[in-house]
């Protein structure tokens, strides 16, 4: 089902729609579904820029006074360390620390070290070390970039280990989870399919900070090292997993990310996702912006430099951080502490900026007067730093952290129907807050116009704007029956107006049943192409949605819009097929006016759609399913065993007889299950 549902969801070359004018009003002009597709996404990242500029202005508006911040920084901490999937507190496990070799430089030494960050997550590093101090002395962390070597990263960024320690500083150099001799991921959802990361609210920037909060761990055991003196730098990917335990980890006294950072309304306009991996941000469904990073490490001393050329981050989105970063610590009464500089570079590092890193730690971690920094040192081969040698540890689990980081929600317990409802309404409200944060469930219906789409025999076109820009098409059937159900049809991505009608065809056999078929987003013919759809799924993700929230949020507001136009109080069934099937569950979950829920060829898993942001942190389909009970639940043709505890469910609910199987949406639609009813032609 997996390959099938992403293949659907995609692919997005299956069909053309068609339509007629709604309510006999003047044809709108025909657009080729390509142009649509565009103008769709275009609209779609219109709104999200819209969303990311009021993330920003609201940090900005947070951070704009240390009383204003210190209001709701516990809150901003909390919530950040809930989307590194650090909340509840995780158990320090065993480091079972391996000490496999020393090389012995002048005046220090380099200690091939590796250590568990989890059971079976292996972390590498180098430890530079120096020698003959009569004091403990403080100690870096110094996180990589994405710089490739079968040896791991921190082959590539030894230039600062070794400056580091000839200047008296202790320096672990450690090695990311992608580019690390145990294999491990960065890229799950940029280019290696995994795109349920989002929905487990799953994030490598939260393994990577685990990975350094407890390389800090392990330092604190070493007698040679002033535990109370604990600083982090690192650049570009190193910058990120900087400003991320920093901001969580007050061991962390002095901080140093180079290159760099931004803020959401200059990232998400200028589409600056495609140039980074999965590391660089937290699945962001608390809707903060970098801004808080900055303002979470307030008042400790930091130190940021970019580049002025540097594509990845937009010079008015650092400048923007600067200047709300520097008001804040200027309230603090400590604006010393604080400082950008901008070079005339790319993203590129730099003896200047090494130096620059280690005068900053001079001042604030050593409290010492200027001196001059050598930047010069002797490179050692990358395979005499290796730890393991190429040959890492067969039982490795880093490269399944995925699957394991965050515990996916257990399977939703009741004993009585009072529980179940406290239950329900707790798990409906926690995917409202976060997986469905950006929709908005008591929004009035917006205004309709005529629709774009040829319609079939017997059809009409309308169409209306979600969130005040996104244009939906629907085509619908509304007839004088005042007493048969209605059904709101969802349409999937290839899905054109003929096939819909096709397989509603045999609604007549049952009665004279309302018909409106609503095209989400990148749906119908007008789909997106691949590129299209994960632009959009990765520049939502930093506003805190997705693009099937986003469909789904469709899909609700087409719901408020039918119930206007069939003017009564007749009861309105939801029906979807594959991916379309999950978000008319969702629909159906979180309208408690759907009266039922017809799927065909669901997802068993939310592994497989739809993608929300860290809705397996809450629940799977099956319990989403659940929470449409009592109302009816219709699988058509087959259920997945999944869907077993969601029938066990309606059943100790004592409303077994609303869930069913049928092979036939007009018989369900209008009660009609069992062998009771013929199907017809």
């Amino acid at each position: 089902m997996l390959g099938l549902v992403h293949r659907i969801r995609f692919a997005g070359l299956i069909a053309i729609v068609a339509t007629t004018p709604f309510l006999g009003c003047s044809e709108a002009p025909k657009e080729s579904a390509r142009n649509v597709a565009e103008s769709t996404r275009d609209s779609i990242l219109d709104l999200l820029a819209g969303e990311a500029r009021a993330i920003t202005d609201r940090a900005i508006a947070e951070t704009a006074s240390r009383a204003a911040w210190e209001t709701v920084r516990e809150q901003r901490l909390s919530e950040l360390k809930d989307m590194l999937g650090l909340v509840p507190d995780r158990a320090r496990t065993p480091l079972n620390v391996q000490q496999l070799g020393v090389i012995e430089r002048d005046g220090y030494v380099i200690e091939r070290i590796a250590f568990e960050s989890m059971p079976k997550v292996y972390v590498t590093a180098n430890l530079y070390l120096p020698v003959g101090q009569h004091e403990p002395v403080p100690a870096v962390i110094y996180v990589c970039g994405h710089a490739y070597s079968p040896h791991g990263a921190k082959t590539s960024y030894q230039r600062h280990g070794h400056t580091l320690a000839r200047h008296g500083y202790a320096a672990m150099v450690v090695d990311p989870v992608q580019i690390a001799e145990t294999a491990g991921l960065h890229h799950g959802v940029y280019n290696q399919e995994m795109y349920e990361w989002y929905t487990r609210g799953y994030s490598p920037a939260g393994l990577e900070v685990w990975n350094a909060i407890r390389a800090l761990d392990y330092l604190e055991t070493r007698e040679e090292i002033d535990s109370d003196r604990f600083a982090m730098t690192g650049r570009s990917g190193g910058a990120a997993m900087t400003w991320f335990t920093a901001a969580v980890e007050p061991r962390i006294k002095v901080a140093i990310p180079i290159m760099g950072v931004s803020t959401y309304a200059a990232s998400v306009p200028k589409n600056t996702q495609r140039l980074h991996c999965d590391c660089m941000f937290p699945v962001n469904f608390h809707k903060h912006d970098l801004l808080h990073l900055g303002a979470l490490i307030a008042p400790r001393p930091l130190l940021t430099a970019h580049g002025r050329t540097d594509a990845l981050f937009p010079v008015e989105g650092y400048e923007e951080f600067e200047a709300a970063i520097a008001v804040l610590y200027e309230s603090y009464d400590v604006a010393s502490k604080f400082r950008n500089t901008v070079v005339e570079s790319g993203h590129e590092d730099s003896d200047f900026l090494r130096a620059e890193a280690v005068r900053w730690l001079d001042e604030w971690l050593m409290e010492r007067e200027p001196r001059e920094i050598d930047t010069e040192f002797e490179e050692v081969a990358p395979k005499e730093l290796a730890v393991f040698g190429g040959s890492p540890p067969d039982d490795a689990l880093n490269y399944r952290a995925h699957e394991f980081f965050i515990e996916p929600a257990e399977p939703v317990r009741w004993t009585d129907s009072t529980g179940w409802a406290a239950r329900r309404d707790q798990l409906a409200n926690a995917l409202r807050r976060t997986a469905l944060g950006a929709v908005s469930m008591d929004s009035p219906a917006p205004a309709t116009r005529p629709g774009t789409l040829d319609a079939p025999s017997g059809f009409e076109a309308m169409a209306f704007d979600y969130a005040g820009g996104v244009p939906v098409e629907t085509i619908l059937n509304i007839n004088d029956n005042l007493d048969d159900d209605a059904l709101l049809h969802v349409a999937m991505p290839g899905e054109d107006a003929q096939s819909a009608r096709q397989l509603l065809r045999n609604l007549s056999r049952f009665g004279s049943n309302p018909v409106m078929v609503v095209y989400p987003p990148g749906t119908g013919t007008a789909t997106f192409s691949k590129t299209d759809w994960k632009t959009l799924l990765r520049n939502a993700m930093h506003t805190g949605t997705s693009v099937d929230a986003i469909r789904i949020g469709s899909i609700l507001t087409a719901a408020k819009i039918y119930r206007k136009l069939l003017g009564d109080d007749r009861e309105m069934a939801v029906s979807g097929i594959g991916p379309a099937a999950g978000w008319a569950m969702y629909a159906a979950a979180m309208d408690d006016e759907i009266s039922q829920a017809i799927l065909l060829q669901s997802p068993d898993s939310h592994i497989e759609g739809p993608i929300l942001l860290a809705a397996l942190r809450y629940a799977d389909l099956p319990d989403v399913a659940a929470l449409i009970a009592p109302r009816r639940l219709t699988f058509y043709g087959d259920m997945g065993s999944a869907y077993t505890r969601t029938r066990t469910i309606y059943e100790r609910l004592a409303v077994g007889a609303n869930f069913n199987l049928s092979m036939s949406i007009g018989a369900a639609l209008n009660g009609r299950y069992g062998h009771g009813f013929a199907l017809g032609l």
